[in-house]
């Protein structure tokens, strides 16, 4: 397994986490489903996939349908965290894992959501992306690999206990790390994790690509995110499926 160094949640690294004394399993709060959603900020994301992940993301935390589904199972809430990716070893946590029991917890995670900085385009002189070419490094490559299990990781270090978990990975990409999702895709599935897809933006062979080596698990589907009109009702139905789906 290759060393996740650069996800930090709060002032504590991912290991130091992972090492932490445990608590007594009665000791952690339940929850019905734990989501964690790895958004792409590598360098193939321009201003407008930036604007579909993280508007599309925090408008839907707030909408009528998500929060319902949230509070609908037996504990009335879930768990929440959003992790971004690029290549190797950058992973960050941008909101950490929290508790989304009603509209209170709702807009307090979308006000954070909108907040963050997703993308740092300080290296290309705050250009964009897509049209500017900065130096080399492993933010320019897309590792989904990377990406799931850092997502995996998380959930193992989540502080609420739940017998489900999901995992949404959005990407406007391929993987061109290495051998590609497989093996961290195949451990993330023995754990019983629920792996998703969003495609985002217009790449044609993107959610193809999704179905076919990423997503997997209990429910799986794979939803494409490409215009800004309509990209909270997307997320906001992506939302209410992964609980939906783990309810069948």
């Amino acid at each position: 397994m290759r060393a996740i160094l650069g996800l930090v949640l709060g002032s504590l690294t991912l290991p130091a986490l992972l090492i932490a004394p445990a608590r007594a399993v009665a000791d952690i709060p339940e929850t019905d489903v734990n989501i964690v959603t790895a958004l792409d900020v590598s360098d193939s994301i321009g201003r407008h996939e930036e604007f579909l992940q993280q508007h599309g993301t925090a408008v839907a935390l707030t909408d009528p349908a998500f929060l319902a589904a949230a509070t609908a199972g037996p504990r009335g809430r879930i768990g929440f965290a959003v992790v971004t990716w690029a290549g190797p070893g950058q992973q960050r946590v941008v909101i950490p894992w929290t508790i989304i029991a009603g509209q209170a917890d709702a807009e307090r995670v979308a006000a954070r959501m909108r907040a963050v900085t997703l993308v740092d385009r300080t290296h290309d002189g705050g250009g964009d992306h897509e049209t500017e070419a900065p130096p080399a490094g492993p933010e320019r490559l897309t590792d989904v690999s990377d990406a799931i299990e850092a997502s995996a990781a998380l959930l193992a270090a989540a502080p609420f206990q739940s017998d489900r978990n999901v995992v949404n990975i959005c990407t406007n990409g391929i993987d061109n790390v290495d051998a590609g999702p497989g093996t961290p895709r195949a451990r993330a599935l023995a754990q019983r994790i629920t792996i998703n897809g969003v495609a985002v933006g217009e790449r044609p062979d993107v959610a193809a690509y999704l179905r076919e080596h990423v997503i997997g698990g209990s429910g799986a589907f794979v939803l494409t995110l490409s215009g800004a009109r309509h990209a909270s009702d997307l997320m906001a139905y992506k939302f209410v499926h992964d609980i939906a789906a783990l309810e069948d």
